[in-house]
């Protein structure tokens, strides 16, 4: 019976610590813009506190005396009784975002969390130490540990989020600890364990090389995890269904390598993650407009699976024996940490791109064991050569298409791969390969900036006679290059063709058109008004404020003659502050990259945009996706308040600024409705085209773009 009950013990514990994760990061994103970030920092603090709970387990299990280190844990567990219900809700802030979550987290979830998050190395330890099946292998407790983890991962987006509002979650969770809470104490009082904790001689010590060894095996597939989730999140969504996947999939490397019996045999992973490395590479080649979306995410996501299968196949095939059971996962948990402090608070200071992630993939390498260790100079230096000759000799009159398939930089990779086999000459050839991928000084746009923040990744460059605003890899705004003593303005420049007829016929009804805009960009919307208008622009993210008001990039703000104020706020909470009925047009603009703020998108917060427009006021949204249809939710958020929606796609027009669109509008105002119906461009929005979405419940399965 006990061998039954202690895995469905860590299968629950496991199962609550990993559902809380998703829970809580959807909570906390409203309050910090939407950005994919607060999963990072969520991260770092789930990472931390188990970091803090094998201390303590490591620590309790020194105690001499077989029963105290169980009545010190069932009293821990009582008190945190005394934080339940958990009702989790957020601190807001911007000005140190990170310091918030974690705050927020830490005096809210921090016991509770700490009880379950000790579970894996404590009852595996009671394991070995009961008197009834005294396993010298509790290892394999391990795997059901991280499948319980892995069910809770795989149930929240398909299954949870889908069918339960957050408000039943937490109550199903408070719950289900409850009857943990009564598992643990059943467990620790009515079995039998050795009075006399064995003791621990210098000979079973480990060393301190092995423990870094073990560091560097948890630390690199856990940054990798955090670094392909900030793939994904910041083109696609920040959302619990792309949060899971690279989670899900870095808790089964644990479960296969851990079990028992492996159906993955660790030779076979050690041949093979070399060839299966090429893909992602190839997608930094090419860029990440070379392939489909989806087609980039699962080359991502295989290469991390199988680079994860490697490095825990190493954890599980050096463990120690059962009396350094707590050494072994503290020094885990300190290799997560340290992954969540690089990728969440030093790699926005250290990095301008996400350049963590393929560093992180170089640092791997070290990992794949190679037929040699002798350093091969030739590889590297015809690796730089090939790649020089990529950079100077299309100015030679070479043809274009050599550099725009790249074709040198696949035939460098491929001569590393084929070449290279020690891991010194393979670290340090694509090493080579990554600078010239990577570093500005080998692209050929004129880079001007380029920042990152919490909120994201900036880069403004110069290209063709224009400035151009990226964030991540969308367009966000450009505008023709001036000369200083021109003061001339185009004002066609840069601005979404969609947005000038409804603009244009406010003004003809409105004397002074009253807006506010969610998205500054580069300013470009600002040129449509008129000096009698007034323009309030709510942007989250300061470096946006900076690069939008730098007269070296962009003009905007300084040439357009409408009335403009800037609110550095989260649009939605920004909003709250203001007055009621007191705006003619609110414009949302504001997704960053391909991501959505999915707290935007809600009923409740499409109430508050009523709330604060005119009787006859007009909502207009820019739904522009390459990954997303949000126009089904749009859509049913305007059926709800009895609004009107239209839609259009418009294809845009490079030569006259126009950048290819899709915007949907909500009012009340037959006029309205009737002027933008004699434009052919837009149309009403079918019935059958509507999903709402709450603050507590939000599905983004039926709107992927396959």
């Amino acid at each position: 019976m006990l061998q039954l009950l202690f895995p469905l013990a860590l299968l629950l514990s496991a199962s609550l610590l990993f559902m809380i994760q998703p829970m809580a990061a959807k909570v906390l994103l409203p309050a910090f813009g939407g950005t994919p970030a607060v999963w990072a920092v969520c991260m770092l603090f789930f990472q931390a506190l188990l970091l803090v709970a094998y201390a303590y387990v490591w620590a309790i299990s020194r105690f001499r005396y077989g029963g105290l280190w169980r009545s010190v844990h069932i009293a821990v567990s009582l008190l945190s009784i005394f934080f339940l219900p958990l009702l989790f809700s957020p601190d807001s802030g911007t000005d140190i975002p990170e310091f918030s979550i974690l705050k927020s987290l830490v005096m809210q979830l921090g016991l509770p969390l700490l009880v379950i998050g000790s579970s894996a190395p404590l009852l595996q330890y009671a394991f070995s130490q009961n008197q009834k099946i005294r396993s010298s292998d509790p290892y394999y407790l391990y795997a059901a540990s991280n499948a319980g983890s892995l069910l809770a991962l795989l149930s929240y987006p398909w299954l949870i989020e889908r069918y339960f509002s957050v408000k039943q979650q937490f109550f199903a969770w408070n719950v289900a600890y409850a009857l943990y809470l009564i598992l643990l104490i059943l467990l620790l009082t009515t079995s039998r364990y050795a009075p006399v904790i064995q003791t621990y001689s210098r000979a079973g010590t480990v060393s301190f090389a092995k423990k870094l060894w073990w560091i560097y095996l948890s630390f690199v597939p856990c940054s990798l995890m955090l670094g392909v989730t900030f793939y994904i999140t910041t083109d696609i969504a920040a959302t619990p269904l792309f949060w899971v996947l690279p989670l899900a999939l870095y808790l089964l490397t644990y479960v296969i390598t851990f079990s028992r019996k492996s159906f993955i045999s660790h030779r076979w992973v050690q041949r093979n993650t070399l060839f299966i490395l090429i893909f992602p590479i190839i997608g930094f080649i090419a860029g990440i407009h070379s392939l489909p979306g989806w087609q980039l995410i699962i080359a991502h996501l295989v290469t991390f699976f199988m680079l994860g299968l490697l490095f825990h196949g190493e954890l599980a095939r050096s463990r120690p024996p059962v009396s350094q059971l707590t050494t072994f996962y503290f020094c885990i948990a300190s290799g997560g940490v340290l992954a969540g402090v690089f990728n969440s608070l030093l790699a926005p200071i250290l990095f301008i791109h996400a350049e963590e992630y393929p560093l992180i993939i170089l640092i791997a390498l070290f990992g794949i064991s190679m037929p040699r260790q002798n350093f091969q100079w030739g590889v590297p230096l015809l690796t730089i050569l090939l790649l020089l000759i990529n950079y100077y000799l299309p100015d030679q009159g070479w043809p274009h298409w050599i550099k725009s398939m790249h074709i040198l930089e696949i035939l460098a990779l491929a001569m590393i791969l084929i070449f290279a086999n020690s891991s010194k000459t393979l670290f340090v050839s694509m090493s080579i390969l990554f600078v010239f991928i990577f570093m500005p000084w080998f692209k050929t746009p004129t880079i001007l900036s380029q920042q990152r923040n919490f909120y994201g990744v900036k880069q403004v460059y110069a290209q063709n006679g224009l400035h151009v605003f990226m964030s991540h890899s969308t367009l966000h705004g450009f505008q023709l290059i001036k000369n200083k003593q021109q003061k001339e303005y185009r004002g066609i420049e840069a601005y979404y063709g969609a947005v000038f007829p409804v603009v244009q016929y406010l003004q003809q009804i409105h004397p002074s058109l009253k807006t506010i805009i969610f998205g500054l960009g580069v300013g470009t919307m600002v040129c449509q008004f008129r000096k009698q208008d007034e323009i309030t622009m709510v942007e989250i993210d300061p470096q946006v404020i900076e690069m939008a008001n730098n007269p070296e990039f962009f003009t905007y703000l300084q040439d357009c003659p409408a009335k403009v104020s800037i609110i550095r706020d989260d649009g939605r909470l920004a909003l709250t502050h203001m007055p009621d009925h007191a705006y003619n047009l609110l414009v949302m603009d504001a997704f960053s990259s391909d991501a959505i703020p999915v707290h935007l998108l809600t009923l409740e917060a499409f109430k508050l945009y009523q709330q604060k427009i005119t009787e006859n006021g007009v909502i207009l949204a820019n739904i522009s996706n390459r990954h997303l249809n949000v126009l089904p939710v749009i859509t049913a958020a305007g059926r709800e308040l009895d609004m009107a929606v239209l839609h259009t796609r418009q294809n845009g027009n490079r030569k006259q600024g126009q950048l290819p669109s899709e915007w949907v509008l909500l009012t009340k105002n037959e006029e309205t409705i009737s002027s933008l119906l004699r434009d052919k461009n837009w149309r009403f929005v079918a019935e059958n085209e509507s999903l709402l979405w709450r603050d507590d419940y939000t599905n983004l399965i039926p709107i992927l773009r396959w």
